[in-house]
């Protein structure tokens, strides 16, 4: 019963996205993308051999999922890689970054299209990254003996799975062969639903930040527009940050650099800048103290570049990724909105992170940031111990592999 509840729910969601993408261009790509699923897994499926399959629910969790991805690919080289996407965003990034990558978007979770999928790719295991667990989909590979594990798993107790109704949803996460969390609470919660078969591992977003920072990266137009200078830099922002903006830029000694990289670059409004801006996108000579980031992709990059920083979403629906800055060991300023992110509160109570609710205190922050030697120092240490103690993520998670499935 619960499974027929499911499957007319299923279609009748995935009916007002098709409704909807006649006007909405992101449903539009959902739906159209979806068409392409026979050609990307032919291409799988003509290779004759069997599949490691990642599920990544967009962009964030590709990047999450990344470390483990290379650590197996060397390790087992015998395999096709798979990485699959519910998002368009997703699916998108990876074709464009990582052409070699073998990409499809996720069947619709029916059992029809689940089972062509699955019938198809062949997959020795799947990895679902964080979060997104489909009933059918789940339940199909239950079926065919092929082993599932989260990665980088969290849980709230908000969720359907702990609540009064979400025993269908229960069921279906009982059938995962094993949980690699990022912490305790979240392999309590799941012990309170009879799931024991747990690891507290830690979140892999850990290792991609430091592979990230270990990169080679040289940007002719960013080292002349910070010409040796300190630089403070803005990532990740939206409207609602401008008020903390207006008020660190004021408090900023002359001689700093600013760039400022918004979420979504079309909907970031700058005229609130007192001075002449540059454009990165511009091949007119950067003049002035300012740069706008209206390009995508290399924030995470940037930040090697910055004195401090500060992270924006706090101050709207949720902080974005403060862990791309914290790796290089800078003070990072955020908004009030960051409880529902494990680092965030870690770093918060290291003295690292710096949560603005009261505008007042801004310019006490940016003297100490500028001119205490000592400060910085501290500082610094305390984002490499934490980072240090929390990489190696990917290792842990592929040692329990080795030795509990046969690949």
């Amino acid at each position: 019963m619960l499974n027929l509840l499911y499957s007319i729910g299923i279609r009748c969601y995935y009916l007002a996205i098709y409704l909807s993408s006649f006007r909405n261009q992101k449903a539009k790509k959902f739906i159209e993308g979806r068409k392409q699923i026979p050609l990307d897994i032919e291409k799988i499926s003509i290779l004759y051999k069997p599949t490691i399959w990642f599920h990544c629910a967009s962009v964030g969790e590709f990047e999450q999922g990344y470390p483990l991805l290379t650590l197996l690919r060397n390790q087992y080289p015998k395999y096709t890689y798979l990485i699959t996407f519910f998002s368009p965003s997703g699916y998108e990034y990876v074709k464009k970054k990582y052409p070699s990558e073998h990409i499809s978007y996720l069947p619709y979770d029916t059992e029809t299209e689940v089972d062509y999928f699955i019938r198809k790719i062949n997959p020795k295991i799947v990895l679902f990254v964080k979060y997104e667990f489909w009933p059918t989909l789940i339940n199909v590979l239950s079926r065919r003996n092929i082993p599932m594990f989260l990665i980088s798993g969290i849980f709230k107790p908000d969720q359907v799975f702990f609540r009064w109704y979400g025993h269908y949803f229960k069921s279906v996460l009982k059938k995962m062969k094993c949980f690699f969390l990022q912490d305790q609470k979240s392999e309590e919660l799941l012990n309170l639903i009879g799931i024991q078969n747990t690891k507290v591992c830690g979140d892999t977003r850990f290792d991609r930040v430091m592979e990230l920072s270990q990169e080679d990266f040289s940007n002719e137009k960013i080292e002349t527009f910070c010409t040796n200078q300190p630089v403070f830099i803005a990532g990740s922002v939206w409207d609602s940050d401008i008020p903390v903006l207006k008020e660190i830029i004021s408090a900023l000694p002359s001689n700093w650099k600013i760039i400022i990289a918004p979420h979504e670059v079309n909907h970031f409004e700058t005229s609130w800048l007192e001075d002449k801006v540059d454009y990165y996108s511009s091949d007119i000579p950067f003049t002035s103290r300012t740069l706008i980031i209206n390009t995508m992709g290399i924030l995470s990059k940037l930040y090697r570049f910055s004195s401090f920083n500060y992270v924006g979403g706090g101050f709207g629906k949720g902080l974005h990724n403060i862990l791309e800055p914290a790796v290089y060991a800078k003070p990072i300023l955020i908004g009030p909105n960051f409880e529902k992110f494990n680092e965030a509160i870690a770093l918060v109570d290291l003295g690292c992170v710096f949560p603005i609710e009261d505008l007042k205190n801004i310019p006490f922050l940016i003297k100490k940031i500028t001119t205490d030697t000592l400060f910085l120092e501290e500082t610094k240490n305390r984002f490499n111990d934490y980072i240090s103690v929390n990489t190696n993520v990917s290792e842990k998670i592929a040692v329990y592999l080795k030795k509990n499935v046969q690949l």
